[in-house]
């Protein structure tokens, strides 16, 4: 039995709090060649969450424990998987 190779992306969400609630999301997919980096806009995060789903991208984690950059209160960092 062959086994499963899979690739996986992150999106990094910063919550700061600037005039009330504000989010930064950072979309990172690795790859071998080097990782593509894309910010995603608030506005649009639903959609390119259905988008990630529409490519086959599942959700394998979240995690809060990394350090938030500087000014923001947190950071989330969610972790997909797909068959490679």
């Amino acid at each position: 039995m062959a086994l499963q190779k899979w690739e996986y992306c992150t999106l990094i969400i910063d919550h700061y709090e600037v005039n009330g609630s504000r989010e930064q999301v950072t979309f990172i997919q690795y790859t071998l060649t080097g990782n593509d980096v894309e910010a995603v806009m608030r506005e649009n995060f639903g959609q390119f969450l259905a988008q990630l789903g529409r490519e086959g991208w599942e959700l394998a984690g979240v995690s809060c424990d990394q350090p938030p950059p500087p000014g923001a209160r947190y950071r989330e960092s969610w972790v997909f998987k797909r068959p490679f």
